[in-house]
């Protein structure tokens, strides 16, 4: 067998923390789920919905791994314990057809501080160790459900797609069996973030996809030679796509669906739990990025061959010729005088040779991150963030969506299925 050369790089490079695990030795996945799990009480109905999916033919492995910090309060130390003696009892159980499932219960995280990006990444680099060299790392929470062909279509998508190194997989909060509070609060949340993405792809930005742990995967060599996951008590997710988004490595999987739970929770600084936990405590609507912000981005985005034009001709083009030639915002301007953006696309365009390479330099820079410096600098001078619904409302007049869509789940439903069906 050839030398493992990308497993040899990252861990003499990046720095990995050895887990206790006990793997045959004769198994070598195909494919391993990665699932975190710190005091989650509905761990099982996870495992069952792995379990019962429909498979392809080859080796697959479950790593569960059950972390706890000093953070934990009593009761939530006293239902991590309950659900590591399910799972391991339910493991005991199910452990010999053709899933593998593999337990790692690490009482002590070695960064007592350490969140999701540091449990993810845990069972993440013990993954990649294992797995084929051409293995699939999947990523889901302990609070989540998958559609029955999920295995497959994680597989097949990766297949279809030899060209692309990681996924994001469609995703739905599941709706049933909830409060009506709980279920308008998590039908907003989402509404949120399908409206975020859709914004951006309204006023032009590449790189507008879904970033959510609990639903992406990534090729193992690709995951090591990226340099792993990040250790970031949240936005891991968000972090760790971006390096596929900015190369044009990241594809979509919408023939399957991961359903993640509305939970609430406190052990996150952002993300779904806490997003429940502030709705229920303020029992007001959720606010997010005010629509006129991406108005007034939009311009400078549709007119980027007529930007690299003028700075081509004039090489002291500045920021009033910016607004009376190209028709840009003077809130925009102040933005842009902010950051030294004229600066920044002169080098561009000194660097470049054709329209295609400028913007796509331009968006290596001008990237999601800058996007969201740009809305929260717009937030904080000109436009306060507003209730989603409001938000929502104004994108769908500006996309000529029908305005009968009135109320909060018409409109989610309507943007799901944009989602499933939208084609870049």
């Amino acid at each position: 067998m050839p030398e493992d050369i990308y497993w040899h790089n990252y861990k003499t490079k990046y720095r990995t923390f050895p887990v206790p695990m006990q793997v045959d030795p004769w198994i070598t996945p195909d494919m391993i789920i990665c699932i975190p799990s710190c005091a989650e009480p509905n761990l099982l109905n996870t495992l069952h919905s792995i379990n019962q999916c429909d498979l392809p033919e080859i080796d697959i492995a479950v790593i569960i791994l059950m972390n706890k910090n000093e953070s934990l309060s009593p009761s939530e130390l006293n239902i991590h314990q309950q659900s590591l003696n399910e799972v391991n009892k339910w493991v005991h159980d199910h452990g010999k057809g053709q899933i593998s499932y593999f337990v790692i219960n690490i009482d002590s995280m070695p960064d007592t501080k350490g969140g999701v990006g540091l449990a993810r990444k845990l069972a993440m680099d013990e993954a990649a160790r294992i797995l084929n060299q051409d293995g699939i790392i999947a990523c889901l929470d302990a609070d989540c459900i998958v559609e029955r062909n999920y295995i497959n279509e994680v597989f097949k998508g990766f297949k279809q797609n030899p060209d692309f190194e990681a996924a994001s997989i469609y995703f739905e909060h599941d709706l049933n069996g909830l409060s009506e509070t709980t279920r308008t609060n998590i039908i907003h949340y989402e509404l949120h973030l399908r409206y975020l993405v859709h914004a951006h792809r309204w006023c032009g930005h590449p790189f507008a996809y879904h970033t959510v742990g609990s639903s992406m995967a990534v090729k193992r060599n690709a995951y090591l030679i990226q340099g792993g996951m990040n250790t970031r008590s949240a936005g891991e997710d968000f972090y760790f796509l971006q390096k596929f988004i900015e190369i044009n490595k990241l594809f979509e999987i919408k023939t399957t669906s991961v359903y993640p739970s509305a939970r609430i929770s406190d052990r996150v600084p952002f993300g779904t739990g806490r997003a429940m936990l502030e709705m229920k405590d303020r029992q007001e609507p959720l606010q997010t990025i005010n629509f006129e912000s991406f108005r007034s981005i939009k311009p400078l985005f549709e007119s980027l061959p007529q930007l690299r034009q003028k700075i081509a001709q004039d090489e002291k083009a500045d920021y009033v010729k910016l607004r009376n030639e190209i028709g840009l915002r003077d809130e925009l301007i102040r933005y842009l005088e902010s950051i030294h953006f004229l600066q920044t696309v002169t080098d561009i365009h000194k660097n470049t040779n054709s329209l295609s390479s400028f913007q796509k330099r331009f968006f290596r820079s001008f990237n999601a991150f800058r996007m969201i410096w740009f809305t929260h600098y717009m937030r904080d001078h000109f436009f306060p963030d507003v209730p989603v619904a409001n938000a929502v409302h104004e994108l769908t007049k500006h996309m000529g969506v029908p305005q009968s869509f009135t109320h909060a789940e018409a409109l989610l439903d309507y943007f799901r299925k944009m989602d499933k069906t939208y084609n870049r």
